[in-house]
């Protein structure tokens, strides 16, 4: 087992995901950042979450906005991603 796949615990946001999500009747998505690395930076979107520090940084967006869709959407600068915790394995 290699230890990129042992850490990298995060899936790209899909149009699957939110699918299920929105099946699961999520009401909202928190956005943080995570890094910037290379030009690149990464957000965790984490369901039906509270904002509890009001950082700067995190935002809330419900889930059937068209913020939300627009994250489907490849860029080469910005990656939405979930961390694993955050999807369902019995599906």
């Amino acid at each position: 087992m290699s230890t990129t796949e042992e850490k990298n615990r995060y899936q790209l946001f899909t149009q699957e995901i939110l699918d299920t999500w929105l099946q699961e009747e999520v009401e909202y998505v928190k956005v943080e950042e995570i890094i910037s690395i290379e030009g690149t930076t990464l957000f965790e979107l984490i369901p039906d979450s509270e904002l509890l520090d009001g950082g700067d940084t995190d935002i809330l967006y419900p889930l059937d906005s068209d913020d939300v869709a627009d994250m489907l959407i490849p860029s080469v600068t910005v990656r939405f991603v979930v961390h694993d915790i955050y999807l369902s394995e019995d599906e």
